[in-house]
């Protein structure tokens, strides 16, 4: 099946909206906002709560992000007003109030994470996107995850998250999932990568997306060995990278030779 795959390295991806966890949190509405505004992609993650809801949030905790115990799996939809991120007047939102945002306005790039609830968020998921006109893709960490939207819509374009640890680096070749994912996103600690570019070799149509980009080295890297990165920035922290050209001009990567 052919897909349109060349929207995934036209423009830069920002990592869970561009943020600065001080006025606009990570994961907000906020934080989408602005990416919208400056015309960037945006990665954001999502989970199944208890009520049977989607919600943008990355942690499983939500400790750091609202300074409350308890899961983001147990968190009460009704009340989502009273999860307010990093102190700020933005809450933990629903993930089709941020499809509704975006509304095909920038490119998204939406990760599940690991659930062992695999189908009912999946198909939660398609409920919400089937009728979305925006461009979007569908990537996780959890194999399973990955192995439902190939089996049920493989019509969707289609990442496997990959990092530096063992365990996730045996699993990747275990599933072989280069044989039908249209890329894979490789932790920028994971790079370069003989592996991957070896799997660029299995399957011409793979890309790799690089993530988290933040300093000046790991935008270099990126642009040495991926076709396009997803970048954080920290108005707290001067090392960080600022915003980087909407367009991405940075990767020419020949790594697949």
């Amino acid at each position: 099946m052919n897909k349109d795959t060349l929207w995934l390295t036209q423009k830069v991806i920002t990592h869970r909206g561009l943020h600065d966890n001080k006025i606009y949190p990570e994961n907000s509405l906020g934080a989408f906002e602005q990416a919208i505004e400056h015309g960037y992609g945006i990665e954001f993650d999502v989970y199944l709560t208890k009520d049977d809801e989607l919600i943008v949030h990355h942690d499983l905790f939500i400790k750091r992000t609202c300074g409350k115990k308890g899961t983001v799996r147990k968190v009460d939809t009704s009340r989502l007003d009273e999860y307010k991120l990093y102190g700020t007047d933005y809450s933990i939102p629903r993930f089709k109030e941020v499809l509704t945002l975006v509304d095909g306005k920038v490119n998204l790039v939406i990760e599940i994470k690991r659930t062992h609830k695999v189908n009912a968020t999946c198909q939660k998921v398609w409920e919400a996107l089937k009728d979305y006109k925006g461009k979007f893709c569908i990537e996780s960490f959890d194999f399973n995850v990955v192995r439902w939207w190939h089996k049920h819509h493989p019509e969707i374009i289609l990442g496997q998250l990959c990092d530096v640890y063992i365990l996730n680096k045996l699993a990747v070749r275990l599933f072989r999932h280069y044989k039908f994912v249209d890329f894979y996103a490789v932790g920028i600690d994971n790079l370069p990568s003989k592996y991957y570019r070896k799997l660029c070799t299995l399957n011409k149509n793979l890309k790799i997306i690089a993530w988290t980009v933040r300093t000046p080295e790991s935008l270099k890297i990126a642009s040495q060995n991926a076709d396009n990165f997803i970048f954080e920035t920290n108005a707290k922290n001067p090392e960080y990278i600022a915003p980087p050209s909407i367009e991405n001009t940075y990767c020419h990567p020949d790594f697949r030779k």
